[in-house]
């Protein structure tokens, strides 16, 4: 009965909301109904929230071991039927710590481990590394100690393994990163905030390296430990916390770390993200204070005589960082309220309205951007690596297959050519991360879409000076991202054969640019979608970069 009076209680107020809704609400709200993705209206969903949910954050953060990290159980949990916090006694302590230091001992005799963490070719490799999932005074801090919540030898490893792809080192890439996969699964047992980060790196790693697979699960399990170890709940949210401001910081930093590798991720293989911003409610992040001993430490490491304020949290870093994540929750919304499989039932003007929706918030995200961190088609002058490469995410070119739709591509390849070829007037390509892959794939997928729409030949003077700037770009990071070598032998394949006959290509590295025309998506009124493997996902219009998705 009372699930009949709430069923009532839902449809009069929607009714209402109805009646007094213009024609475009109206359609909107009556698609949604149609579709099923909407039973009830959202101001009885906001009425009777209060009644229908579980108290906000339900859920409690645990300590298993001394000096270990924190593990989040929600409200379903049965380790709410446990009372406090698990506290193990000294005796459980040390056998805990005995056990893992045999299992590393083991480890370390098994395997030829051939640079120590303090060795000078692992200190040289660590200081080529830069990467905002990791916060670089704390980990040095611990490292030149020895030790500390900061630092371990797996993630020291990993460091490393990325590192040497900087100084163009391949083979000792190589050696590294083994050497942090045999101090990995025995850390599993219990992880900590260093294994989550050198699960990210590794995973990114081993993708770029071809071994999809198994970067994609080393992925996906740093995002599960992230959940495990409730850093998508803010530190604030935290009871009975004596964690520092900076120590919330760093957990800030890590999540959001992850909640950008999800996304990049998805993007890159077509798949559906893992971390969802609606179930997180974590603060942006802000810039960190220097610790007392960082100029000892970047002298010592990283730099000599380098200035402390030329590394990591200067202010225009950090609002890197934070409007990337911005960026990001946007792309988020447009992998899962548009290209997500399971809404190609939607209909069009739902659609269209989340379309609009989106290209506003991208245009308030581009208008918002400080001027630090300013790029446009005009600019002459060098810009800082993290700079062109913001804007580089922001250009996701592909194809609408109606006029308007195509020009807007196009344009958007235009600035994308211009962003890669100003960035290699002052920058290695080598050192772009791995979505440059992507980037780089798109844009040929694009320029390869033109010749054949346009009927162009071959040596047509744009299209081969195009072609020339993205396949020397290929090139030049084959070493350093291997798995784009299926990609450029792709292209020069198809620009060898005048007939166009098109390869086989790796399922895993088809980015589907070599097709004559994209697969396309139907919806209920017959409206034609790109499919979630070809993204459209942005345009140049004028001056500043920007998006503008188009049906």
């Amino acid at each position: 009965m009372q699930a009949l009076e709430a069923r009532i209680a839902s449809l009069e107020t929607f009714i209402q909301t109805l009646a007094s809704s213009d024609d475009q609400e109206r359609q909107v709200m009556l698609d949604e109904v149609g579709s099923g993705s909407s039973t009830k209206p959202a101001a009885f969903d906001r009425q009777h929230e209060g009644e229908r949910l579980s108290p906000a954050r339900a859920g409690r953060l645990r300590k298993t071991r001394s000096g270990g990290s924190a593990h989040f159980y929600g409200g379903t949990s049965l380790y709410h039927s446990v009372s406090s916090p698990v506290v193990v006694d000294s005796t459980e302590t040390a056998s805990i710590n005995m056990t893992e230091t045999m299992i590393g001992q083991t480890l370390w005799n098994s395997y030829p481990i051939q640079f120590a963490p303090h060795d000078d070719v692992s200190q040289r490799l660590m200081a080529a590394f830069f990467n905002m999932c990791i916060y670089r005074e704390f980990f040095l801090r611990d490292y030149d100690i020895g030790g500390g919540r900061h630092y371990s030898d797996l993630l020291l490893f990993a460091v490393c393994a990325t590192g040497a792809l900087a100084t163009n080192e391949a083979l000792l890439s190589e050696i590294f990163a083994n050497q942090a996969q045999a101090l990995l699964y025995p850390s599993l047992n219990h992880p900590d905030l260093t294994v989550l980060q050198a699960l990210i790196i590794l995973g990114q790693l081993g993708i770029g390296r071809g071994q999809a697979s198994k970067g994609w699960l080393f992925c996906g399990m740093a995002f599960r430990l992230a959940h495990e170890m409730g850093l998508h709940l803010d530190p604030n949210n935290w009871q009975n916390t004596q964690e520092p401001d900076v120590e919330r910081e760093v957990l800030r930093r890590v999540y959001w770390a992850a909640f950008v590798v999800d996304k990049q991720l998805s993007l890159f293989f077509g798949r559906p993200p893992a971390l969802y911003p609606q179930v997180s409610d974590v603060r942006g992040t802000e810039r960190i204070p220097y610790p007392p001993d960082w100029a000892n430490l970047l002298d010592t490491y990283i730099a000599p005589g380098t200035s402390v304020t030329a590394f990591e949290d200067g202010p225009a870093l950090v609002n890197l960082v934070i409007y990337r994540i911005e960026l990001y929750r946007i792309v988020h919304s447009m992998i899962t309220e548009i290209f997500e499989n399971r809404r190609t039932n939607a209909g069009g003007t739902v659609v269209a309205a989340t379309i609009t929706r989106i290209h506003l918030s991208l245009t308030r995200w581009l208008a918002g951007l400080p001027s630090n961190l300013h790029w446009n088609q005009w600019t002459i002058g060098q810009l800082p690596q993290w700079v062109y490469h913001l804007h580089q995410l922001l250009q996701k070119p592909e194809s609408s297959f109606d006029h308007d739709g195509i020009e807007i591509c196009y344009e958007s390849l235009g600035a994308m050519l211009r962003l890669i070829r100003s960035y290699g007037r002052f920058y290695s390509y080598k050192h772009l991360p791995l979505d440059f892959v992507q980037t780089l794939s798109t844009a040929a997928g694009t320029i390869l879409m033109r010749r054949h729409l346009s009927n162009l030949p071959w040596g047509d003077a744009e299209i081969s000076r195009s072609l020339d700037l993205i396949t020397q770009a290929m090139e030049d990071i084959q070493d350093t991202w291997p798995c784009v070598k299926e990609i450029l032998n792709s292209v020069l394949n198809a620009r060898q054969t005048e007939a166009a006959v098109m390869p086989d290509v790796d399922p895993v590295m088809d980015f589907d640019f070599l097709a004559a025309q994209p697969p396309i998506l139907s919806d209920v009124d017959g409206n034609e979608w790109p499919s979630f493997e070809n993204m459209t996902t942005g345009s140049v219009l004028s001056g500043e970069v920007g998006f503008q998705l188009t049906s």
